[in-house]
């Protein structure tokens, strides 16, 4: 089940990159405006690359131009990332996405004040995220994912980001804390941080974002009670805290609280208390907790999953049910 999950959430990210980037060509977009630091960049940035597919052939010092969009994502590169990639002052889009590309991702990209896409995926960077990526004060979407040698910790910093919508985070080796100052976006609606190394609470300022749709959270060491503020988000569709050490008793008015969960995921923790009764639901996964049905008022979800008319996956394997339903007819 944490399978499909990540499985979708991973769909949902590449629908966003393929949104933001059909304006750029497969190699970069550019414009002719007789600027000789970009073409220096290009070329800095070309020297670091031990392989790529060819597209970067053409990149030398003949012409003069103004990068704005960076799009090499499926291009071969191995190689490192040039800390060059930091006098494209213009660029606002960096999609270098389903590479093989080693080493650290540089410092200077907090010089990139117009920056408002860094797109990272599957790669086999290392190091930590530059704390001063920050200094990036366009950015909307940040999503470096599924580099597992990707260490450090969230830096505390990215809470100042006024515009950030996207963050995704998923399937490195992060560790630490989940920043408070996360708490601080207004504008978020994806925050995707599943299969790191995360532990300690869920800040309750996350909770207070009226604009969160995608809470994922999935697959890591996170403790404690989850905040209230987090079963009041009346804009999430998709809810996944799976397979961490949380518990507490969940709110029976969750339905209510939650009026647009589609996707509900919380299996592998310890919470108590009965089952919900959710009627928009596609994915209704709470395996392995300690809930409980047992009188008929309790066992009543069964009947209101069966008004759920696009539920596709139902896991309720491993809860503390009593063995007889009391809605079965006796013989």
């Amino acid at each position: 089940m944490l399978l499909l999950r990540l499985r979708a959430c991973r769909r949902l990210l590449q629908l966003l990159l393929l949104i933001s980037a059909t304006a750029t060509t497969s190699s970069a977009a550019l414009y002719s405006s007789g600027h000789g630091d970009d073409e220096r960049a290009l070329v800095a940035f070309k020297a670091k690359i031990s392989g790529h597919s060819g597209v970067l052939d053409s990149w030398n010092q003949s012409t003069s131009y103004r990068v704005v969009a960076l799009n090499l994502s499926s291009q071969g590169l191995a190689g490192t990332i040039s800390p060059a990639i930091g006098n494209l002052t213009f660029l606002r889009i960096l999609e270098l996405s389903y590479n093989s590309l080693q080493g650290e991702i540089p410092a200077s990209i907090g010089s990139l004040r117009r920056l408002r896409r860094l797109y990272l995926m599957q790669n086999t960077l290392t190091g930590v995220i530059p704390s001063n990526i920050s200094r990036c004060i366009s950015l909307r979407e940040i999503v470096i994912q599924d580099n597992k040698g990707l260490k450090g910790s969230i830096p505390a910093e990215i809470g100042n980001l006024p515009a950030l919508s996207v963050l995704s985070l998923d399937n490195n080796s992060i560790a630490g804390t989940i920043p408070s100052s996360l708490g601080n976006h207004s504008r978020l609606a994806v925050l995707s941080l599943t299969s790191n190394f995360l532990e300690g609470p869920i800040p309750a300022g996350i909770g207070n974002n009226p604009y969160l749709k995608w809470l994922q959270l999935s697959a890591n060491n996170l403790s404690g009670l989850p905040p209230s503020s987090l079963y009041n988000l009346s804009s999430v569709y998709l809810f996944s805290v799976a397979v961490n050490q949380l518990h507490g008793r969940l709110p029976s008015e969750l339905g209510k609280s939650l009026p647009s969960i589609q996707q509900l995921v919380i299996g592998g923790n310890r919470f108590t208390g009965t089952l919900p009764q959710l009627q928009d639901l596609e994915e209704f996964a709470m395996g392995h907790n300690m809930l409980e049905a047992n009188n008929e008022e309790e066992w009543e979800f069964i009947g209101s999953l069966a008004n759920c008319s696009r539920l596709q996956n139902c896991t309720l394997d491993g809860t503390d049910f009593q063995e007889n339903c009391p809605l079965h007819s006796e013989e």
